[in-house]
C-alpha cells in the first residue's frame, strides 16, 4: 500500500495533500482538508494563493505515480513557475474539504512540463492554475516512454 509520501517530496506542514482520490495516465485528483497549520493561514482562513501549491503538489503526485508505476521511481520535486493563475475567492476557510484535479498538458525533452489544475470544495470553485515545471526527468509526452534519459 502506498502513502502520499511515496509520490511527493513534501513533508510536515508543507504537505498539503491528504490522499490521492484517483489517478491514471491522463490526470490526478487529490483530496485535502484545509488545516490551520498550513502556510498562509491566520488561524481561520488561508490565503487563496495556496491554490498554486495544491495544484503543484497534485502535479508532483501525478508525476510520482507515473514514474513509480512505469519505472519504479518517484517522489522527486521539480521547479515550478506560474504561467497563469485565476483566484475566484480571496481566501479558503479552515476545514474546507478540497479536491484538486490536475492534468499534464505538455512535456518537452523530459525536462519541461505544463500542468493545468483546479481546486474546488463541493460546488465552490476556488481557482484555476496553469504551471510550468522544470526537472531533470519529466515523463515523456507519449506517456509510453517514461524511462529516464541516459
Amino acid at each position: 500500500m502506498y502513502t502520499i509520501e511515496d509520490f511527493i517530496p513534501h513533508r510536515d506542514r508543507m504537505r498539503l495533500i491528504d490522499d490521492i482520490v484517483e489517478v491514471d495516465d491522463d490526470h490526478c485528483v487529490t483530496q485535502s482538508v484545509a488545516s490551520p497549520l498550513w502556510p498562509l493561514c491566520d488561524g481561520e482562513r488561508i490565503n487563496s494563493i495556496i491554490i498554486v501549491e495544491l495544484v503543484a503538489q497534485t502535479a508532483s503526485a501525478f508525476v510520482g505515480w507515473l514514474r513509480r508505476n512505469k519505472v519504479k521511481m518517484g517522489g522527486k520535486g521539480f521547479i515550478v513557475g506560474i504561467k497563469k493563475a485565476d483566484f475566484f475567492v480571496p481566501d479558503i476557510p479552515v476545514g474546507s474539504r478540497l479536491r484538486t484535479s490536475c492534468k499534464m498538458r505538455v512535456t518537452l525533452d523530459n525536462a519541461y512540463g505544463e500542468f493545468e489544475g483546479d481546486v474546488k470544495d463541493g460546488n465552490t470553485s476556488y481557482g484555476h492554475v496553469l504551471l510550468q515545471t522544470f526537472s531533470g526527468q519529466m515523463p515523456a509526452a507519449d506517456k509510453g516512454n517514461l524511462l529516464p534519459k541516459t
